[in-house]
């Protein structure tokens, strides 16, 4: 389903339990019985490969991705540059354009290999149009969306590099932590540039709070990995002077 950039291809498994546990998990949750059934029935749960384009800055969003695992980069072009918008992860949509038949704001690229229930833009739109509890739950998801969007501008503006980067690090434990002899590691490999680019510093500026971080005992480094070693403690670190 998605807009492929270079050689790679999409693999297609049917609907079915793993669709409604995206499902569950998502923006979209906590619908009535027959929508998630028509959601599942309407959908396809692919694995997206590194790289992929699944929305295309501009165009209109061919369908919205309910992500199950892996990472979504998003970005967007403007006077001959691209800016990183942000990352998304399980738990998250992409294209949501697609809920209300506008054009892709950014562009969406497959960082680390995606399992998505894709849903097809205008079967959802379709299947809105005579299910008011779905226009309720697409409302709010429309709505989580631009509060996370201002919550993060905020954090930009307001809040220390450190604590910047420590909430991002502590966001990223519910989207790609998974269990590690030390701790909890994350499973996306992020670069120091692309944790550098999410929290509007620069690359260095992050490799000196990390190192801190380090030596604090509070994260470890396994390959490409961030181990973070106890949750609570790094969160009060982030707002120690």
């Amino acid at each position: 389903m998605g807009l492929q950039e270079g050689e790679t291809q999409t693999t297609t498994t049917k609907p079915g339990a793993r669709a409604l546990e995206i499902l569950e998990r998502s923006g979209l949750r906590g619908l009535p019985e027959s929508t998630r059934h028509a959601l599942i029935d309407g959908g396809k749960v692919e694995r997206l490969l590194r790289r992929q384009r699944i929305a295309q800055q501009g165009e209109l969003a061919p369908a919205l991705f309910l992500l199950g695992k892996g990472r979504v980069k998003l970005e967007r072009a403007s006077s001959g540059h691209v800016f990183p918008v942000g990352h998304r992860g399980p738990g998250d949509l992409v294209g949501e354009a697609a809920l209300t038949g506008n054009v892709a704001p950014e562009h969406a690229i497959v960082a680390d290999e995606v399992e998505a229930l894709v849903i097809p833009a205008t079967f959802l739109r379709r299947l809105a149009t005579t299910d008011t509890l779905l226009q309720a739950v697409v409302a709010r998801a429309l709505l989580e969306g631009q509060r996370a969007a201002e919550d993060r501008l905020a954090s930009l503006l307001l809040r220390s590099v450190r604590a910047r980067l420590v909430e991002l690090l502590l966001d990223g434990l519910d989207r790609w932590g998974e269990p590690h002899r030390s701790g909890t590691a994350l499973s996306a490999p992020f670069t120091h540039a692309d944790l550098a680019s999410l929290i509007g510093s620069t690359r260095e500026t992050v490799t000196l709070e990390l190192g801190k971080l380090r030596r604090a005992k509070l994260i470890e480094l396994d390959r490409r990995r961030i181990v973070i070693l106890d949750r609570d403690a790094l969160a009060r670190y982030a707002e120690t002077p």
